[in-house]
């Protein structure tokens, strides 16, 4: 499930997401590593992505921020976007972000329809 991303929303997001992986699709097999991302203006940057991302950024532009919840029990932040490499940055335009984590005992109903326990951004 995903929500179109209110940029504002998801800059506050980043600030309660202290780790961050990033998900590309591999040459062989998808790859994830942890990164360093901050928000530039309306761009979200990873500084020095590393060997895969920068050499499968340029065929596979399309990639995936998981950002794990800080306390147990809270939501995963998931943002989707296209990246490009800009000198020893990796600059990524978001498309989409969710707040997500699976259905609990007692989780209110999703306010996005998705079968488990989806929130757009507060």
């Amino acid at each position: 499930m995903s929500i179109v991303v209110d940029i504002d929303e998801l800059a506050d997001a980043l600030r309660r997401h202290p780790t961050a992986y990033l998900l590309l699709s591999g040459e062989e097999r998808p790859h994830v590593g942890e990164v360093l991302v901050s928000m530039r203006e309306d761009v979200l940057v990873v500084e020095r992505p590393g060997r895969t991302a920068s050499r499968t950024v340029p065929d596979r532009p399309h990639v995936t921020l998981l950002l794990p919840p800080a306390e147990a029990g809270g939501y995963s932040l998931i943002v989707d976007g296209e990246a490009a490499l800009v000198g020893e940055e990796l600059r990524i335009e978001p498309s989409h972000a969710v707040l997500h984590r699976r259905p609990r005992e007692g989780s209110p109903p999703s306010a996005t329809g998705c079968g488990n326990d989806c929130q757009p951004l507060p």
